[in-house]
């Protein structure tokens, strides 16, 4: 019900068709743009999945927790007869739900927008496009979980989104300075969906990096149980 959340749910909409008509202009008026028309689910994802995603997911764990530890909101579910972990499960469940909304509004809009565009959305596009955004779920499940981690920590929601964001900005830039880093940085994966389309990775990589990832969950996933258990009011 939070304006944001319908604004940000609006944006998977309009920005895909705003793409996609900037992508016809630069394509009929010079050559920029040419050849780039087949790839706006792709253009979209990679948008989606390393600036806007992540930032409502991190507006939204904040609010989740830190907002509602501020406002002392949280008490309304405590007193509630259902244990503390299945609170935060619902917590984290419905930040799953968000990431899987979002990611299916995003695929088909920018679908529809390629089909109303012109372009040539062939079946095995269509493939690729389903797996892309479907791989791009774990590490967007991944990021949210370590934001929900690291808003437990403040008491003061502006605090807790200003650390979340500087910390991911940081992990960004990390591996530019050390190379290694991008391997077991979970930030590092917000465009993973690109290993598994074109089948040119191979299979015991991708089992790697599904498993890191999943691990990464696990830990924050607990880490954050353990946190939420232990706060007093």
């Amino acid at each position: 019900m939070r304006r944001r959340t319908k604004a940000f749910l609006l944006s998977t909409v309009l920005l895909p068709a705003l793409g996609a008509a900037a992508l016809s202009s630069l394509q009929s008026g010079t050559a920029i743009g040419f050849g780039l028309g087949s790839d706006l689910p792709m253009l979209m994802l990679g948008l989606f999945t390393t600036l806007l995603l992540p930032l409502f997911l991190f507006m939204a764990a904040v609010d989740s927790f830190t907002g509602e530890f501020a406002s002392r909101t949280i008490k309304l579910v405590l007193t509630r007869p259902i244990s503390r972990s299945k609170a935060f499960a619902s917590k984290v469940l419905a930040l799953a739900v968000l990431i899987a909304v979002s990611l299916g509004a995003v695929w088909l809009a920018s679908a529809a927008a390629e089909l109303l565009s012109g372009g040539g959305l062939t079946g095995s596009g269509l493939i690729d496009g389903v797996v892309a955004y479907a791989s791009a779920f774990l590490p967007m499940l991944a990021v949210a979980l370590m934001s929900v981690l690291l808003a437990q920590r403040f008491h003061n929601s502006a605090g807790a989104l200003g650390l979340i964001v500087l910390v991911y900005v940081l992990a960004k830039l990390l591996p530019f300075l050390f190379p290694s880093a991008a391997v077991w940085s979970v930030y590092s994966y917000t465009n993973w969906y690109s290993l598994w389309i074109g089948g040119g990775v191979p299979s015991g990589k991708l089992l790697n990096t599904t498993l890191l990832l999943f691990s990464y969950c696990v830990m924050a996933y607990m880490g954050g149980l353990m946190q939420f258990e232990r706060k007093r009011f």
